[in-house]
């Protein structure tokens, strides 16, 4: 398994939306699998730890015996609280994107949790997960969440993932309890154990019970009862089969005479009045496009064909416009020679000896548009301008208008005509009434005989209903008597059985625990040895499968208490155990630690990040302080570090915010 990625929304100290990419990359040729998350105390590291276990297993993550409603506040709880925000986040969710393999076949999964706050109290919470692209919508939410734990089992996941809390308990325990709880969630044992109890219950609550006789009394007569039903039942269900062979044969008959009716043109006979209706409206609407067409044809629609002379006419219209315009113009001008030379004469004295120059003048100013006057060709149309102007207008854009409404009309013309041909063909095809008349009569004969046998059907059907109605409970009571019987009767029968049972899964169990306790002892002496400071000094465990209490055991053979471990030595006793469980578990899962390295000296840090944190799994995420992984230990590691995020927790808004790189704020270059 590889988490791909991580994505956060308003979830406790993260406001808004976060994502984390956590695949890890190539580094220098070489695959590095350490992502790093470096902050300070309460800035988000084991908030992303709880991210990631509550995406995967939901309720699961407080335990067993935790409530619906322990589990609501929780989420409740885990909503971002906004600090000095007038609209506080009602919503949170987690996304969760990695790749699983199984049967040798690698699938991606990607799910989502949310939840919100309803009405200020409730809380509603959802659950989606896609495959390969696939949204598994067919699964409900506690569905969605069994295949989640089925995918991988909540007790092999605290395997891996794990914080300082879970290192001190091992570290500190004496007892063995955390250790059987590991195994027995390691190999399914608890579901074993919890059988177990069950069959106990069954055999102290089951006792022997004999068949008495007031009870074969009611037996007997409750099979009575019951049989006259059955065959009351029986007597319906012949008759109803006669009825449908009786429905069966009209049936037939209707269809031979609707046969018949069809050769005969029955099915026009039908359609007859609507197809008259249909043809009196085609006529009345051919009528009415035909007035149309003349009342189009009576005015200016001729002149479409005449194209020709309707620009010959235009043209020449124009010219008698510009003609009659040049003449009043030079009319007017004539007149005002006369005025002007007139006025000059009156107002200056000797104008008048100048009078042929002056004539001369006017006419070199305004003497073309007099000419133009003078020189009129024949007029041939008596039309005053807007009548000119008019008949211009009627010709170049009423013409075209109308030659376009011509063509719709036409068309709709033969298309009603066609529809008229057609109508009255199927008119043409319908038979005489005294041909067909007999055929129809006979068919509602059959009919009407078919809607009785119908009726009578429907009537013996809600017989038969009521008749099983009554049958149910005496069966029920049948099936209650007999099965206390059989019961009484196979009481020993049954309790050698679980007794058999609980003996099988005991040896299952007690063999089980032995072969894994065995590669448990083997995997420890190989990952403690390979962390511990102390190279002259290797040690190896004994786990009691009965207590599961743990004896150390040096190469000499010297029993080595517990208590005589070094703190150092015995945070790295506790995650060689967990190592060594997640090898045994066969699972290969990522590595999520939080805080791992509080209780250690540098020796054993230095081991820890030399020879557990590279090489403990293909993915390794990794939450710590700047005092647990150091400028110097990081450096240590850098070479098997893909990349890292650094948590900033800010006090004003009191959220943590995230940027890439460590402490020191190097990102790093894959």
């Amino acid at each position: 398994m590889i988490i791909d990625t991580l994505s956060v929304l308003d979830f406790r100290v993260f406001s808004g939306a976060h994502k984390f990419d956590l695949t890890p990359k190539m580094k220098r040729g070489k695959q590095a699998p350490i992502i790093l998350f470096g902050g300070l105390n309460g800035g988000g590291k084991t908030t992303i730890l709880s991210a990631l276990k509550l995406a995967l297993y939901g309720k699961g993550v407080l335990g067993a015996a935790a409530t619906v409603s322990d589990y609501h506040q929780y989420l409740k709880d885990c909503i971002h609280r906004a600090y000095n925000s007038i609209a506080k986040p009602s919503r949170s969710a987690i996304e969760l994107t990695f790749r699983y393999a199984q049967h040798g076949e690698i699938s991606t999964y990607h799910l989502v949790r949310d939840w919100y706050v309803e009405n200020g109290e409730k809380i509603k919470e959802g659950l989606l997960i896609s495959r390969d692209g696939h949204q598994l919508s067919e699964l409900t939410y506690e569905q969605a969440q069994s295949f989640l734990n089925e995918l991988i089992p909540i007790g092999v996941s605290e395997l891996f993932f794990f914080d300082g809390e879970k290192i001190a308990s091992l570290a500190e325990e004496t007892t063995g309890d955390s250790l059987r709880d590991s195994i027995n969630k390691l190999l399914g044992l608890d579901l074993i154990d919890r059988l177990d109890s069950d069959l106990s219950v069954l055999i102290r609550t089951r006792a022997a019970k004999k068949a008495s006789e007031e009870r074969k009394a009611k037996i007997s007569d409750a099979q009575v009862e019951y049989d006259e039903l059955h065959q009351s039942l029986e007597c319906i269900k012949d008759k109803i089969l006669d009825l449908r062979l009786e429905i069966s044969q009209v049936n037939s008959n209707l269809s031979n005479i609707e046969s018949s009716i069809n050769g005969r043109g029955g099915a026009w006979n039908a359609s007859r009045e609507e197809e008259s209706a249909k043809l009196g409206s085609l006529v009345a609407n051919k009528r009415n496009i035909e007035s149309s067409l003349h009342e189009l044809l009576s005015g200016i629609l001729p002149l479409t064909i005449t194209k020709r002379l309707n620009s010959r006419l235009i043209a020449q219209l124009e010219v008698e416009r510009d003609e009659a315009k040049a003449k009043v113009l030079s009319d007017y001008l004539k007149l005002q020679q006369d005025r002007f030379v007139q006025e000059l004469e009156r107002n200056l004295p000797g104008a008048s000896e100048y009078k042929n120059v002056l004539d001369a003048a006017f006419l070199s100013t305004f003497g073309e548009a007099v000419s133009r006057g003078s020189n009129t060709t024949e007029k041939v149309h008596e039309l005053s301008e807007s009548g000119s102007v008019g008949m211009t207008h009627r010709l170049l854009d009423g013409v075209t208008s109308l030659k376009s409404r011509v063509k719709d009309l036409v068309e709709e013309l033969h298309e009603t005509e066609s529809a008229i041909d057609s109508a009255g063909e199927n008119i043409a095809r319908a038979p005489d009434d005294s041909i067909i008349a007999p055929l129809f009569r006979e068919q509602g004969v059959f009919q009407e005989r078919l809607a009785a046998l119908n009726e009578k059907r429907i009537i013996l059907v809600d017989q038969a209903k009521a008749t099983l109605q009554k049958m149910s409970p005496i069966s029920r009571r049948l099936d209650e008597l007999n099965a206390d019987m059989a019961k009484s009767q196979d009481g020993e029968r049954t309790f050698a059985l679980a007794q058999s049972a609980r003996d099988v899964l005991k040896e299952f169990a007690s063999r089980a625990r032995v072969q894994k306790i065995a590669e448990l002892e083997s995997q420890f002496y190989s990952s403690f040895n390979g962390l511990a400071r102390k190279d002259d000094r290797h040690l190896s465990i004994k786990v009691n499968p009965v207590t599961f209490e743990i004896t150390l055991v040096d190469d000499s053979g010297f029993l080595i208490r517990k208590a005589e471990l070094s703190a150092g030595e015995k945070q790295i006793f506790a995650i060689s155990i967990l190592e060594a469980l997640a090898r045994t578990s066969g699972r290969s899962l990522p590595v999520v630690i939080d805080t791992p390295l509080g209780r250690l000296d540098s020796l054993h840090r230095k081991k820890l990040l030399e020879n557990y944190f590279p090489q403990t799994s293909h993915q390794v995420v990794i939450l710590s302080t700047d005092t647990e992984i150091n400028y110097d230990f990081y450096e240590s590691l850098r070479a098997s570090i893909s990349h890292s995020y650094h948590l900033i927790y800010n006090p004003e808004t009191r959220s943590t915010e995230v940027e890439e790189g460590y402490f020191w704020r190097w990102k790093e270059s894959v």
